[in-house]
């Protein structure tokens, strides 16, 4: 059952650096970081995937790349913690396959073609929601709550 409808995405950020100095292959970390805004009535929320690669193989990193993804969803009943995890799920499986565009033009456009980022299936039991309380509680500028991946 879907629970978030994509209504729009944009680029938000890009940083990229390309300093390889020969063709040939390189081996990358990758990793990702997305949190999920909702408004209070559970009706709509603001998703930011962040995607970064850096490569493996030469100090002070000579090819890194990052790039923030935001988009925006329509959600049916995102009230209780249950459904804000399955919406965190469904807000990346929607975003993803943009991040993939974007960053495989964005390697191919500094000279690195064929890059592939590997999806990663994110369990809803694994997803910790942050709650209001003290001051080391982190908030969405909104007041919403931070969904971050365990």
């Amino acid at each position: 059952m879907a629970n978030a409808t994509l209504v729009s995405q944009k680029v938000q950020e890009i940083h990229l650096s390309n300093k390889l100095e020969q063709a040939g292959q390189i081996q990358l970390d990758s990793s990702f970081s997305l949190n999920v805004s909702f408004a209070n009535d559970g009706t709509r929320c603001v998703g930011k995937l962040t995607q970064t690669l850096r490569d493996k193989e030469f100090a002070g990193g000579k090819f890194t790349m990052s790039v923030e993804l935001v988009g925006i969803f329509n959600c049916t009943g995102a009230v209780t913690d249950e459904v804000k995890r399955q919406v965190h799920g469904e807000v990346y499986d929607q975003l993803f396959p943009y991040m993939q565009s974007q960053c495989a033009n964005l390697a191919a456009a500094s000279g690195i073609p064929g890059l592939m980022l590997r999806k990663v299936p994110i369990d809803p039991n694994n997803i910790a929601i942050n709650k209001k309380g003290g001051p080391d509680n982190d908030r969405n500028p909104d007041g919403g709550p931070k969904l971050t991946l365990l």
